[in-house]
């Protein structure tokens, strides 16, 4: 047996006939415990009566009477003298009387024949009455469509209990054979809508552990570039320089914020997979906001730009600076890649209270309406001419957004005409 709708129907019609079996065996052993009783008292009565016939009125008598009581079919009566032969007819009975003893209790015999035997107190006569039982063959015309109902029902019953079960396993085979956004649709809230939701709960944590490895490897080969890049430049200039000492002091900086970048991602792709593991403190984000654009103003003064920082209103929160740090930087650096020279790149904190907002606007050629929210796709390009000018993945704002969904906010993009402006909320708690 291969499915568990035919266990069910099979095991649950066993137990039907079983029970169908059952109930004559108890319904006899009830009958004859308790009606048994019942039919003595009324036989006694009735050779009371026949006794008292053949004492006042003979043979004659006897037979009218012992006609009259057999005249319904069902049970015969007969009176007997002490030998067992009929006072009516002369029948010898004694078989019939050796087997029941004439103790008051029936006897079932031959052909399902059941005869009740009685003694008289002087033991001088004997009085029969002999039946036939019911047939089981008479329930049959009830036993069989009874049968074939319930094991309909049952069929219908095993049906809506095997289905979900066969489409959770066929949710668990697509997402054994690599669909891992194959989820459960649970309607119910017994057991098997449980499992379902326990399917899904761990589906969406594998998928979620696998996806944060794949982004993992992308943000690595994104962020390490540029510290290569200037480790490859400070490495030859620790070669040809005469001041080896400053150049050694910037190489082992450089080296630094390799490991503290490395560090960072690896935080990230921990914190998407462990929400629980990141560490939290109390931090103030104006302090933050001001550090990071004092790192980028190097590249701005590169692309000819200058930026513009408005941070009055001191605005404390609790996250993790590092990861709130690398969201700031990539959407600022991102600002100053795209900002035309001699433009300002505006750096803005509002805070309400429920939340904080940063944001940061350019004067560059914006971003098409269709696209406001690609760019926050990992390797999306806007603009392929930007990319041959730039160099980028499309991995910096994708890297930005994580961050800070993992402090339960989110980055937004919109068209500032002219230039783009992108708005980092964050809860002040969570």
């Amino acid at each position: 047996m291969k499915t568990i709708s035919l266990k069910i129907t099979i095991w649950s019609v066993a137990a039907l006939v079983i029970s169908l079996a059952a109930f004559p065996l108890i319904g006899n052993s009830i009958n004859r415990k308790s009606g048994s009783q019942n039919i003595t008292q009324v036989n006694r009565q009735l050779f009371r009566l026949a006794l008292a016939v053949y004492h006042s009125d003979g043979k004659a008598g006897l037979a009218h009477f012992m006609r009259e009581l057999n005249e319904s079919g069902g049970t015969q009566y007969s009176m007997c003298d002490a030998s067992g032969h009929d006072l009516e007819t002369g029948e010898d009975h004694s078989e019939l009387i050796g087997v029941s003893a004439g103790n008051g209790r029936p006897y079932r015999g031959e052909h399902n024949r059941i005869t009740l035997g009685l003694r008289s107190d002087d033991g001088s006569y004997i009085w029969l009455a002999t039946t036939v039982g019911p047939s089981p063959i008479l329930f049959a015309p009830f036993y069989i469509p009874l049968l074939v109902t319930v094991a309909v029902l049952y069929c219908l019953v095993t049906m809506y209990i095997a289905r979900p079960v066969r489409q959770l396993a066929n949710v668990v085979d697509r997402f054994g054979a690599g669909e891992l956004t194959a989820r459960a649709t649970p309607r119910s809230k017994d057991e098997i809508g449980n499992l379902g939701r326990s399917f899904n709960a761990m589906a969406e944590r594998i998928h979620t552990l696998l996806t944060t490895e794949r982004q993992l490897l992308q943000d690595v080969s994104h962020e390490l570039r540029s510290p290569l890049a200037r480790l490859t430049f400070e490495a030859e200039m620790v070669r040809r320089t005469t001041d080896r000492d400053a150049a050694a002091t910037r190489l082992r900086h450089e080296i630094e914020r390799l490991s503290e970048l490395v560090g960072t991602l690896i935080d990230m792709a921990r914190a998407e997979g462990e929400p629980g593991e990141v560490e939290i403190e109390e931090l103030c984000l104006n302090d933050l906001l001001l550090a990071t654009a004092k790192d980028c103003e190097v590249e701005a003064q590169a692309a000819g730009c200058s930026i513009d920082v408005n941070a009055a209103e001191e605005t404390n929160l609790k996250g993790n600076a590092e990861l709130l740090r690398r969201a700031i930087e990539n959407v600022l650096r991102n600002a100053i890649r795209y900002a035309p020279p001699e433009s300002t790149v505006e750096v803005r904190l509002e805070r309400d209270a429920s939340c904080a907002r940063i944001t940061v606007r350019d004067h560059g050629p914006g971003i098409p309406e269709k696209l406001r929210e690609r760019i926050f796709d990992p390797f999306f390009r806007a603009d392929a001419s930007r990319d041959e000018r730039t160099g980028g993945l499309g991995l910096g704002l994708a890297i930005a957004r994580r961050a800070v969904r993992v402090h339960h906010g989110d980055i937004t993009a919109v068209n500032a005409s002219p230039g783009a402006l992108l708005t980092i909320t964050l809860p002040m708690q969570h």
